[in-house]
Formats: structure tokens, sequence, C-alpha cells
């Protein structure tokens, strides 16, 4: 009993003289265990909170979280395809246009054939417009220029009378020999193909596909006055018609249509500085436009109020043989551009100019030819409707090709220019080594 105290009273001595230093080191292990003990539960409740949040949207019997994000998902979609439909309308508001115009004159004529009189509003003063407007936005020089373009020019002549109507008379002797159409409406294609080229759609569409438009101003007007003769001599080669045409009043009709109004034009941009009309030029580019979108309203309405004095599937069988009669000489134009005027030496800006003159056909100049050569003929209805189908078809083609034509003449002109800059820069580099 006297040795088990004495053991007792040893060890305690012992205790006594532990170090401070692990006594404090225990007590931080003690105080650290007891931190783990408090911090455990709240890791772990973090823990359970995360997988339950998880458990909730993976195990949801009712699918409202996958709702949320189909739901989600198909606004999405919808205003992609909003703004898909309105970037396809901004870039093609001309056809939109033109296409309700025609909507518009099926639905009620009487307001594009009688009421907003067409032989005034139509044929003068939205004629007037577009070519006040054309003089207002274009340079002196590029006019005098595009005139002295001789090759440019006269290639653009031949393709448009020489070759088009000869496409477009082999055609007809194709439906002729098959039945497809009319007697009738075969001539009537012939009489159109041998027609000037319009003047108002070719500036229009030019200049919308980013090509020249004084060129295709020049061309035609030229085309337009040189048509008073060589379109009733080319009818005669084709169907052996001989007839006049009144120079007496188409001359003076070019005149006030074209001519004043283009020199009025220039007159007003030659006392308005050059920033000052590139500010406006987008909106210049839509009154030409809707002054061209009211012409065809004006003609559709006259059209269906009148009658074509055909069948539906006539008229239908002849806008077949026209687009592909466009389609082949716009693939000729685009291989004889190509080869006849390479980049390099010209400019891709006639490239785009020369497919739109190419199959352009004139209605306003065309339809008082038609009428001076066939004045008292019965079928003179049957020969003025191709002319009537042809000109909106390719204002039609025009404006759906206008926007990769003006792409490629953007591309065009940058490499082009690139080129031209590494050019100089080689030069510059030749100059620096010499010296």
């Amino acid at each position: 009993m006297g040795r088990l105290q004495w053991k007792l009273r040893r060890y305690k001595s012992k205790s006594a003289k532990l170090s401070p230093s692990v006594m404090s080191s225990s007590t931080d292990r003690n105080a650290s265990s007891q931190e783990d003990t408090v911090m455990q539960p709240t890791k772990m409740k973090h823990n359970d909170n995360e997988f339950i949040a998880n458990a909730e949207i993976d195990d949801d019997p009712s699918g409202c979280a996958s709702f949320d994000s189909a739901h989600e998902t198909m606004i999405q979609v919808g205003a992609d395809i909003r703004q898909d439909i309105s970037k396809a309308l901004i870039s093609n508001i001309l056809l939109a246009m033109m296409l309700s115009s025609i909507l518009l004159a099926w639905l009620y004529p009487k307001l594009g054939a009688v009421y907003v009189q067409p032989e005034i509003s139509a044929s003068w003063i939205a004629v007037v417009i577009i070519f006040f407007v054309s003089g207002l936005s274009m340079d002196t020089a590029s006019i005098i220029h595009a005139g002295t373009n001789i090759k440019f020019n006269t290639f653009i002549q031949l393709f448009n009378f020489v070759f088009v109507s000869a496409v477009c008379y082999l055609f007809s002797l194709l439906m002729l020999q098959y039945e497809v159409i009319p007697n009738s409406l075969a001539k009537g294609l012939v009489i159109c193909s041998c027609l000037p080229q319009s003047i108002c759609s070719a500036v229009v569409l030019t200049k919308s596909a980013g090509g020249c438009p004084a060129t295709a101003m020049i061309n035609a007007v030229f085309s337009n006055l040189a048509g008073i003769i060589l379109s009733p001599i080319l009818i005669f080669c084709y169907l052996g018609v001989s007839s006049h045409v009144d120079k007496s009043s188409v001359i003076p009709m070019l005149l006030l249509k074209v001519a004043l109004p283009l020199l009025a034009g220039q007159l007003v941009h030659y006392f308005i500085s050059r920033e000052v009309i590139s500010v406006y030029d987008h909106s210049l580019k839509v009154i030409q436009e809707g002054a061209m979108v009211f012409i065809i309203f004006a003609t559709f309405s006259q059209l269906f109020l009148k009658g074509t004095g055909t069948t539906l599937l006539d008229v239908a069988v002849m806008i077949a043989f026209q687009l592909v009669i466009m389609i082949i000489s716009m693939l000729w134009v685009c291989m004889l551009l190509q080869i006849m005027f390479p980049l390099p030496k010209s400019e891709p800006k006639f490239h785009a100019t020369g497919l739109f003159l190419s199959v352009s056909k004139t209605m306003p100049m065309g339809i008082p030819l038609i009428n001076a050569l066939y004045k008292d003929h019965p079928n003179l209805a049957l020969f003025t409707l191709p002319l009537l189908l042809w000109y909106p078809l390719t204002i039609v083609m025009g404006i759906l090709i206008a926007p990769r034509v003006s792409e490629y003449v953007q591309r065009e002109e940058n490499m082009l220019r690139k080129r031209q800059d590494e050019k100089q820069q080689a030069e510059m580099m030749d100059y620096h080594q010499v010296l």
C-alpha cells in the first residue's frame, strides 16, 4: 500500500514537469479537432445540398426543369428565325416591293390602270424622277468616260440586238414546230427580242449590283436611239414585216423623258458637294427603286384590267421559255465578258453592267414601237404580251442576282487593290535596293 502511493506521487511529479510546448501542441490539436468537428457537419451539409439540388434536377418527376430548358430553346430559335427573315426582307426589299405591287394590281387593277392616271404618273413622272436622280447621283466625268468605252459599248449593243434576238427566234421556231404556243405569241417573242434596252431598270439594277450606272445609262440611251432604225429592220429580217416608226414623236419623247431630267440632275449635282450627295445616296437609290416599282404596278394593272387575250397555260409556257432564254443569254455574256474583258485590264463593275444590259428590253419605248409597227393588227395584244412578261422577269432576275453580283464586284475590286498595293510595295523595295 505504501509502495503504491509512492508510485502515484512520482507519476504526478513527472506530469507536472512536462514542457509548455508539448502542452500547447496538445491544446492546438484538441482545438483543431474541435474545429474539424464543428466544420465537418457544415461541409457535409453543403455537399448534401448540392447532392439534393442535383438529384432534384436529374430526378424531377414532373419534368419542369426540362420543360423550361426546351421553352428557352424554342424562344431562341424563334428569335433566330425572325432575324433571318428580317435580313432576307432587307436584302430583297426591291423584290418584295415588286411582288406586292403585282399582287395589288391583280387585286384592284383599276387603281393603277385608271385612278392614278398611268399615262401621266407612270409614263412621265416616274421616268423623269428616275433620270433626274441618276443625273444627281452621277459625276459628269463618269458619264464622259462611259461614252468613250467604245469596245465595251459595241459588244453590249451587238449582244443585245443580235444574239438575244437570234436565240429568241430559234426558240420561237421550236415552239411553233411542236405547237406549244400560238403563232401570235411566238411572233411577239421575236418582236420583243428585237427591241432596245430598258433605260430605267438597267440603271437601277446596275447601281444595286455595284456596277457602273453611267455606262448603263449611255448604252441604254444609245440603244433606244438606235432601236428606232434597228428594231424595224430586225423584225423585217425575222418575220418579213415592213413598217416604219414615227421619228418625229420618238425623239422628242426621249429628249423630254431622258435628256432633260438627266441634265437637270447634273446641274443640281454641280452646285451640291459630293459629301452631301453621298449622305443621301441610299435615299436616292430608294426613290429610284420606288419609281420603278410604280411603273411595274401601273403596267400590270392595265394588263389585268384589259386581259391578255390568251390562256393561262400559254402565259406560263411563255414565262418558262423566257426564263430559259435569259439564263442562257446571261451565261453566255458572262463567259464572253471574262474572255474579252479580263479583270486585270478591265474593272469588275463592267462585268456587272454587261450582265444586266445584255437581256434588258424596254417597255416604255417598246410598246410605242410595237403600236407603230402593228397599229391595226388584230393580234396587237398578243404581240405586246411577251414584252409585258419579259420586262418584269428581267427585273426579278436582276433583283435575285444583284446581291451576289455586288459581292463579286467588291471581292474582285479588293483583290485588284491588294495586288496593286503589293506591286507598289515591291517597286518601292526595288527602288530602295537600287539606292
